[in-house]
């Protein structure tokens, strides 16, 4: 064992300090500007994860989902599928004439879901609870199979490609053990990747009132998978013509020609697909309505399948060189649109909301793609990716090798490859450094909540109802004259900051079940002098601010001017501050109700009362808990958003006039 890990060792060691075995002008130039923008990035992860995605993105409570998920996450999920689909040409149809290209395919995929979910840590608002889904499995949700899928995938994906790096190292055993898991794994892979790719198409079936009908189908999993296999092939070929321009080497022209005729029925499969869809399902007007969300249509459809399956299809134009290079780009940018439309621009129409990704955003989306970039170079520089092409910068004879040491004073030299190590250093200091200068004011400080007023409550008609084994009831209102089944009652609409999320509460069946009118004082803990039941709005004026209800002046000329600072104030030697006044209930006896939930804080020091939003989810929060643990019957839904928050009445909400003009 000992000698295994010093073998180990001396391998990483040598792997890490020792010169690249290719390179060349080209990739170095690619590889400074990559480490800009890992540079900037770095900074802005530094703050993202420290200060919230609040004060470094753009993203809302209205828009949570943005360019991190339709670019990082969906867009790389999209790349990688080049991986599954050259293996499984390889290893499953035998078409070994493509092999030189699998390594390379498996390590772009390899990287592009290690993107994925590093993408999903900086977008997760609580990137430390990623592990959950090991654990606490929830077997009806989409979600949870696409996490299982990556994390399954991304495994697959790293013995892949192992045996690669253990051909290097000195265990041949090890690499000869790994090589005979080859088709078992590409076999898991291909079905792993083929679930999640689909599912994640199955994750916007669940909100067909979010996207516009362009993009929303029934056919959502069957269109993310086909577009994946098209997306794979073309990212295949930008890959190879990519890096054998940097590396100066003869690209596969013929294996790339040969994967561009199938690429060209997968593209029109996929537009057959999507416009067979609309047509069948009755959209066929809003292929031409005149709305700009037709014409992004139109314009992803012919980036990403018309136009591509047109050049990887006419022999004469698939002969080109230039050609095939251009249409394994428009292939990659087209599903990479469509990804960003499914998750975010196709939404804007329909919920009347507006997002556009802060320079920070793509700050990291741009660092991660050149993290996983700088990632690919160094596996291709150390280790044989490309088996039948190892080239590199080809040596001058008659030019004599640097020197080890220096002859006179015997001090050690750098070697030659070390300043590109410097060069690479300097350049992401530099870009660290301008993006600190370049952050927000929030984002190095802190986010500041907007002031936002409390709208009061509202007082109108709703249903009550229950639906059978449902563990609690259900409050709605009437939609277009027609009510739902159930009772009808008085209802509060509390919409504080009046963005139509609004909650409906059954004031007069709490405090019924409450206790009548003895139990007001459980949830108006505090009242203002000769008022017994306060409402909310009085003291929590502010949806996210804490509010300051004590006025110094009022007081002041109540008790009697200047002179009556020692009433309030009783130790001539204490600051006089808030800290260390008097308490308020001394004199206040009767503001605060004797059976309140809410209990002042110890010292009992009042006047500051915390954000509209805050409070509301304190008072509720807890007595739904503690309620769930008294009714088991009612499940720990009861504690949970969707008991109050129903997205559904937003739309509700949008048909009844005055807040839809002409509806």
């Amino acid at each position: 064992m000992k000698q295994f890990i010093s073998d180990l060792l001396r391998f990483a060691f040598d792997l890490l300090a020792g010169p690249p075995t290719r390179t060349t002008n080209r990739v170095r130039v690619v590889k400074t500007i990559l480490w800009f923008f890992l540079g900037v990035a770095a900074t802005v992860a530094f703050f993202r994860f420290t200060r919230g995605l609040g004060a470094t993105t753009a993203l809302t409570d209205v828009t949570p989902w943005g360019l991190w998920i339709g670019f990082d996450v969906l867009g790389g999920v999209a790349l990688a599928a080049g991986g599954f689909v050259i293996a499984a040409t390889v290893y499953i149809f035998h078409l070994d004439r493509y092999h030189p290209i699998v390594r390379p395919a498996v390590l772009t995929a390899f990287l592009g879901y290690a993107a994925v979910i590093v993408g999903l840590l900086f977008d997760l608002g609580l990137p430390w609870n990623i592990w959950r889904p090991t654990i606490y499995w929830q077997h009806h949700s989409a979600l949870f199979e696409v996490a299982w899928c990556v994390m399954l995938y991304f495994t697959v994906l790293a013995l892949e490609f192992a045996p690669v790096v253990a051909e290097k190292m000195p265990f041949p055993w090890l690499y000869n053990i790994l090589k005979k898991f080859t088709l078992p794994l590409v076999i898991l892979g291909i079905m792993l990747s083929t679930l999640h790719q689909s599912s994640l198409g199955t994750l916007f079936l669940i909100m067909p009132h979010r996207l516009h009908d362009l993009w929303y189908s029934p056919l959502q999993p069957a269109l993310f998978f086909v577009s994946a296999v098209g997306l794979g092939l073309g990212m295949v070929t930008m890959e190879s013509l990519t890096t054998s321009w940097l590396y100066q080497r003869e690209p596969e022209w013929p294996l790339l020609r040969g994967l561009a005729k199938p690429a060209s029925a997968v593209l029109l499969l996929y537009a057959a697909l999507r416009i067979g869809d609309l047509v069948v399902r009755g959209k066929t007007a809003t292929l031409f309505a005149p709305e700009w969300e037709t014409g992004l249509f139109w314009g992803e459809m012919a980036i990403c399948s018309l136009v591509p399956a047109a050049l990887f299809g006419i022999p004469k134009l698939r002969a080109s060189n230039v050609a095939l290079f251009f249409a394994g780009l428009m292939v990659v940018l087209g599903f990479v649109l469509n990804r960003i439309s499914v998750s975010g621009l196709a939404t804007i129409g329909v919920t009347r909301t507006n997002y556009f990704p802060s320079w920070t955003e793509f700050a990291v989306s741009l660092g991660v793609v050149s993290g996983a970039g700088l990632v690919f170079f160094f596996f291709v520089e150390h280790f044989s990716v490309y088996e039948e092409h190892e080239h590199s910068e080809p040596a001058d004879p008659e030019r004599p090798s640097p020197p080890a040491a220096d002859p006179v004073t015997g001090v050690r030299l750098a070697p030659p490859w070390a300043g590109n190590t410097a060069i690479y250093s300097l350049v992401f200091v530099i870009a660290a450094a301008l993006a600190f200068g370049l952050l927000p004011e929030g984002a190095v400080g802190g986010a500041t909540p907007q002031s936002t007023p409390v709208a009061p409550a509202r007082n109108l008609s709703g249903i009550i109802s229950q639906d059978p084994g449902a563990p609690f009831k259900t409050l709605s209102l009437p939609v277009g004259g027609q009510a739902p089944s159930g009772e009808t009652k008085r209802l509060l609409m509390i919409n504080g900051n009046d963005d139509g999320r609004f909650v409906l509460f059954d004031h007069e069946g709490h405090q019924a079940r409450q206790g009548s009118e003895k139990s007001c004082g459980l949830c108006h803990h505090l009242n203002l002098p000769f008022d017994e039941t306060s409402s909310c709005v009085q003291c929590h004026r502010d949806m996210y601010v804490p509010t300051d209800t004590f006025s110094h002046d009022f007081h002041l000329t109540k008790l009697g001017g200047n002179d009556a600072c020692a009433k309030c104030h009783q130790d001539p030697a204490a600051p006089k501050s808030r800290e260390t006044v008097k308490p308020c209930l001394q004199c206040h006896t009767e503001m605060l109700a004797a059976n309140a939930r809410v209990k002042p804080a110890s010292p009992p020091q009042l006047g500051l009362a915390p954000g509209y939003m805050q409070a509301m989810h304190g008072l509720c929060l807890d007595c739904h808990r503690q309620t769930a643990k008294e009714r088991p019957q009612l499940t720990e839904d009861f504690a949970r958003c969707a008991a109050c928050h129903r997205e559904s009445d937003e739309e509700f909400l949008r048909r009844q006039a005055p807040y839809v003009e002409g509806e």
